[in-house]
């Protein structure tokens, strides 16, 4: 298989995503799509990750379409918890024409969009299943989470690894056993590189 133009990485929280492309980014020297968002800027994102728009910005270049749909400047918006997201077509339309492998860290909802607009060819859609559930509670629990919330998390994870099973999107699926060497090297593999 020859190297996509874009890699995404979908997973339930805790999976090991941004560990996962912040290692690749720091030592491949793939690059980042950059997203928009409405939200407010966490320290959890990775560098070039999002760029950060007001509300009336970000619906500026949407158009009159909402969640999910292609409008105006954007291959998709999706809203989550009262913010936005989205990706614009240019970004996208910049990483197909460069020599360089551009990565994504995206939901399951946006990767079919994804996929029509640019080509099955060339973007190689990763899950990531959950780490087994001592690993997710030691991660969550790092994070400050309540017992409660990380049980909800746990259950969350399963559920988002039976749904990606059962998916159309043509993801090729990586295990997280808990150390990013064993993900990098099964993500080398999917690619041939190894």
């Amino acid at each position: 298989m020859s190297v996509p133009k874009i890699l995404t990485f979908t997973g339930a929280s805790g999976s090991g995503k941004s560990t996962l492309v912040k290692f690749l980014l720091e030592e491949t020297g793939y690059k980042l799509i950059i997203s928009s968002t409405t939200r407010q800027p966490r320290g959890s994102d990775l560098p070039g990750e999002y760029e950060f728009l007001g509300a009336a910005e970000f619906t500026a270049g949407a158009g009159p379409a909402r969640d999910e749909k292609r409008s105006g400047d954007f291959l998709w918006i999706k809203e989550y918890a009262g913010n936005y997201y989205g990706t614009r077509k240019g970004v996208v339309d910049e990483a197909l024409r460069s020599p360089d492998v551009y990565m994504m860290i995206l939901v399951p909802e946006v990767l079919p969009y994804l996929l029509d607009y640019a080509g099955k060819d060339k973007v190689l859609p990763v899950y990531i299943r959950s780490p087994p559930e001592s690993i997710l509670q030691t991660r969550l629990e790092k994070r400050g989470e309540t017992l409660e919330t990380i049980e909800k998390r746990i259950k969350e994870s399963r559920n988002w690894d039976k749904r990606a099973e059962r998916s159309d999107i043509p993801y090729v699926f990586i295990t997280n056993n808990g150390t990013i060497d064993e993900m990098v090297e099964q993500v080398r593999k999917c690619l041939g590189t190894i």
